[in-house]
């Protein structure tokens, strides 16, 4: 009984491995002013951690942007869907500082084979917010194209604005962006 009990154990520790080992993605963007790096592992059945960077210099002054998330995701047939929050931290021109933004994105597919449309957003309230930063959001839409297993090219749009506690509302990033995600 113990040694099938043990079996049982080891196969449940394989298939959650398994499960995990397959889930990691790493996801590089870019335009001509900034690029950025994402990376995504799932720590559970529908919930995935991420780290990410991203640099631009579109309103003509650096900007620096660090974050974490945690978000949700459900299995829904119909649209991949996530939701949750992300810890950012800015480092600016303008100001320094950080804060939860919640938000999510939502993507459907297309009657073109293997490409969906959907769109993404972040917001962090001036109640979530520290140092420098007032309030900040950003958002995006894009179009992907799945290329193979896991991996996928997209193309879209992107904006990042933050309030400043002393500088007001500038436009860190906005315009057209290229990436490409390859989950392992």
């Amino acid at each position: 009984m113990l040694k099938k009990s043990g079996y049982l154990l080891a196969s449940a520790a394989l298939l959650l491995m398994s499960h995990n080992a397959l889930a990691l993605s790493l996801s590089v963007s870019g335009h001509d002013d900034g690029f950025g790096v994402e990376a995504s592992q799932s720590i559970a059945p529908t919930l995935r951690a991420g780290v990410g960077y991203f640099t631009s210099d579109d309103s003509g002054r650096d900007a620096d942007l660090y974050s974490g998330s945690l978000m949700f995701a459900p299995y829904l047939p119909i649209v991949d869907l996530a939701v949750g929050g992300r810890y950012q931290y800015q480092d600016t021109h303008y100001g320094d500082g950080g804060g939860l933004g919640l938000g999510g994105s939502a993507f459907v597919g297309t009657p073109i084979p293997l490409t969906s449309v959907g769109a993404y957003g972040f917001y962090t309230p001036d109640g979530l917010s520290h140092g420098d930063i007032e309030k900040s959001y950003n958002y995006g839409a894009q179009a992907r194209v799945n290329l193979f297993s896991q991996t996928y090219v997209y193309g879209g749009y992107q904006y990042y604005r933050t309030k400043f506690d002393d500088r007001g509302k500038k436009t860190l990033d906005s315009g057209p962006t290229l990436g490409v995600s390859i989950g392992f």
